[in-house]
């Protein structure tokens, strides 16, 4: 969890803390509540700072309560005899309006903590519609206990239903900023920005923000990945394009070695920039080889992500790089077997 996430759960609960807890059990309840939640839960130094804004509340709870108990000893003399013993004053009932005000704001307790994903509240809130309905001599029908239920099920259903979507929108905008469809990006953006709208707390901005980083660290990936395939492109042409004009100068010696007498000059010419190629050709040994091996891999170690062709392209690469030299080399045994043979026959003697 970043600093800001964690800040604002924080300052969540903190107002929670202010505005519900009001003595000890209260106290107990809501820090039950606070502990529960997943977010605090998963994160010790969250926990840490939620307790210490409850331990605040608790000795700020107990110094009210030292202070209305001293104000209670001074204002209220002991009385002397059982006759003058206050008589206690009927606790008038609730009013029916009252229980039903109490029951709806339960429900809608119930939909915000299901909405946040807090269990632990969604389980004592329902809870507390139970017992509410059972003290309520009839004025909350077990029905509507039973319609909560069944509208909270639905609720939960949904609001997974919403999560899932969440999920495969965030991971379709990564997956558009990877391929730089700006178009897919603005639509799967424009629907999260919807549900943000709709469930701020279910996608809440500290959420949004971190989608977008997502985005952006997968667009910054993309553009390495396109300078690494260019850098990569560029030393497999170059290397192919040497290959090549060895081969080339090869055969053309080759050629003129077959067709042309070597007494002549253009035959001494051809087989001076043959002797060069020879030299050059045998650069190309296992330690340059391995060089290339190596200059490739470290290329391909850029990629933060290497695409799964990647390893395959550089392995049929070399593979080719590998049949070319041992091409080139066959064709000089080939000139070299041939020269061998012209001499030879140069020296034998002439026929009777």
């Amino acid at each position: 969890m970043t600093t800001k996430q964690r800040d604002v759960v924080f300052q969540r609960w903190s107002g929670v803390i202010r505005r519900e807890i009001q003595d000890r059990a209260s106290l107990e309840h809501v820090g039950a509540r606070a502990v529960s939640d997943p977010d605090v839960r998963d994160d010790a130094t969250l926990q840490s700072m939620i307790r210490g804004e409850l331990e605040q509340r608790r000795g700020k709870l107990e110094q009210e309560l030292r202070s209305q108990g001293s104000a209670k000893t001074r204002a209220e003399p002991r009385p002397t005899s059982r006759s003058e013993l206050p008589v206690p004053v009927p606790v008038p009932p609730t009013t029916p309006e009252k229980t039903r005000e109490a029951f709806n704001r339960l429900s809608q307790t119930l939909c915000t903590s299901l909405e946040r994903g807090d269990d632990g509240e969604t389980i004592a809130a329902m809870e507390k519609l139970r017992i509410l309905q059972k003290e309520s001599l009839g004025v909350i029908p077990a029905t509507a206990v039973a319609e909560c239920q069944r509208r909270v099920e639905e609720l939960r259903t949904h609001l997974q239903h919403l999560r899932d979507q969440i999920a495969a929108l965030s991971q379709q905008s990564v997956q558009a900023s990877r391929n730089g469809d700006e178009r897919d990006l603005a639509r799967a953006m424009r629907h999260l920005l919807a549900v943000h709208a709709a469930h701020p707390i279910l996608l809440d901005e500290a959420g949004l923000d971190e989608i977008r980083a997502d985005v952006v660290r997968a667009s910054n990936e993309r553009r390495d990945h396109q300078a690494t395939t260019r850098k990569l492109l560029k030393r497999e042409r170059a290397i192919a394009a040497e290959i090549k004009k060895l081969a080339a100068a090869v055969h053309a010696f080759h050629r003129v070695a077959r067709t042309v007498p070597d007494t002549s000059d253009e035959f001494r010419h051809a087989e001076a920039a043959y002797l060069r190629t020879i030299q050059r050709v045998r650069a190309y040994d296992t330690e340059w080889f391995s060089g290339v091996v190596l200059e490739l891999a470290d290329l391909l170690a850029e990629w933060t992500l290497p695409p799964l062709e990647a390893d395959g392209q550089i392995a049929r690469f070399l593979d080719g790089v590998q049949r070319g030299v041992e091409c080139i080399r066959s064709e000089m045994r080939e000139i070299e077997s041939e020269q061998d043979s012209r001499e030879a026959g140069t020296r034998a003697p002439a026929a009777p």
